[in-house]
This record gives C-alpha cells, sequence and structure tokens, in this order.
C-alpha cells in the first residue's frame, strides 16, 4: 500500500511539474519598410532600337546588408489609375516590366512589345520599394 501511495505522489508531482513548464517560441520580427517615389515618363531612357526603356533610381536605403540577405520588392502604380500596385516583373499593356538593383540602385526596365511602329515611354507612375530584412541563412 506504501508503494502505491508512493507511486501516485511521485506521478502527481511529476505532471504537476511538466504541466506548469510554459513553451517559449523565439521569432525574430523583421519588419519591412517601403519607399514610394514618383517616376515621370520623360525620365524614362530609350536604348538604340527604341522600344526597350529604362529608368535608373537612385536608391541610398537599399545598402549591402538589403542586397546580401534581404528581399528587395517593386511595384508600380500608374498617375492615370491609383487605385492598385502590380508587382514587377509583369507585363501590362503594350510593356513587359522588370527590375534589377545593385547597392544603392534600382533600375526600372520596360520593353515595348505593342504593335505601333513608334513606341513611346510609358506613362507617369509611382514606383513602390519595398526592402524586407532577412536572416543570414548560413551556408
Amino acid at each position: 500500500m506504501k508503494r502505491l501511495l508512493l507511486a501516485a505522489l511521485i506521478g502527481t508531482a511529476a505532471l504537476v511539474s511538466f504541466s506548469s513548464c510554459k513553451k517559449e517560441y523565439v521569432t525574430n520580427y523583421l519588419p519591412g519598410v517601403s519607399y514610394n517615389t514618383s517616376v515621370k515618363s520623360s525620365t524614362w531612357v530609350a536604348d538604340n532600337s527604341g522600344y526597350s526603356f529604362s529608368n535608373e533610381l537612385d536608391f541610398p536605403e537599399l545598402d549591402a546588408q538589403y542586397f546580401d540577405y534581404g528581399h528587395v520588392g517593386v511595384a508600380i502604380s500608374f498617375d492615370n489609375d491609383q487605385q492598385y500596385f502590380i508587382n514587377i516583373p509583369s507585363a501590362i499593356g503594350p510593356y513587359n516590366y522588370r527590375v534589377e538593383y545593385k547597392i544603392g540602385k534600382v533600375y526600372l526596365y520596360a520593353d515595348y512589345v505593342g504593335s505601333d511602329n513608334k513606341p513611346v515611354a510609358p506613362d507617369d507612375m509611382l514606383v513602390k520599394v519595398t526592402l524586407t530584412d532577412a536572416d543570414n541563412g548560413g551556408n
């Protein structure tokens, strides 16, 4: 009987001590930050063919840490329809939009794929660049 009582006491003590443990989760909250900049139609530069346009944006916030370990997302919203943003790369109207970046710079490209033989630069737009932190996953 004493053994049963002792076993019950030990079992109860173990149950109470383990059930009072609280799991803790460590999460790294690394928020992103967005920047909006206006891009006017007149600032696009056509290449020699006249069918590809580029625009270079100075972006000092895009530092080595973001370049090496973060994420850079770019979306555009046209001045004539500001109800939504469109993530690029994307085909929008007569253009295929794409983006490249390096430390301190974001390069926008608009390749004309329309049927007109006299392409014009893209319309005025708002460009949203979002920088998101990330931990170095190592190699």
